[in-house]
């Protein structure tokens, strides 16, 4: 097991052309300062996850965490939602749809796509296809970094190298 930046990096047994390889695991309670994605030249980007609750995925301009656009929170409070929000107003949309939370017991692929001040999280590998949710941004600002955290459960994820558009 290889550990880097504070995060345990097991390799896959297994080859999928498109992902990183890797299952990147954070322990419960984790924070935004640890790793930061470079994802300024993309507008999506898929994720598989697997986590109980409070997998946390935070979407910025700058490589700090006052510079938050986006939010998305699987499993808040112990409940099984997504919570969109900001960092500067709080809580902006909810939804309940199970296709649309993860699951402890295997990795379920989600895509986040964002653009024009909104974003977009969906089900599955290809932004457009399968049940999607989304909430529009109160700041204009261009995303430039993804990082990831947690809360109540430990997650671990998979990060994709590229996304398909339909």
């Amino acid at each position: 097991m290889d550990v880097r930046n504070g995060f345990q990096v097991l390799t896959l047994l297994y080859s999928v052309h498109l992902t990183t390889n890797e299952i990147l695991h954070l322990p419960e309670q984790s924070n935004y300062d640890g790793t930061f994605y470079n994802v300024e030249n993309q507008e999506s980007k898929v994720v598989f996850i697997k986590t109980c609750q409070g997998g946390l995925f935070g979407f910025f301009q700058w490589m700090n965490t006052s510079s938050m656009i986006y939010e998305v929170n699987f499993g808040a409070f112990g409940i099984k939602t997504i919570i969109f929000g900001q960092h500067r107003t709080g809580p902006k949309s909810i939804t309940t749809d199970p296709e649309l939370l993860p699951e402890e017991s295997r990795f379920k692929p989600f895509y986040f796509h964002w653009a024009n001040n909104t974003m977009v999280v969906g089900a599955g590998t290809v932004v457009g296809q399968g049940p999607s949710f989304k909430f529009s941004s109160d700041i204009i600002a261009t995303v430039r970094y993804m990082s990831v955290r947690t809360i109540i459960c430990p997650m671990d994820y998979i990060l994709e190298l590229s996304c398909r558009k339909v």
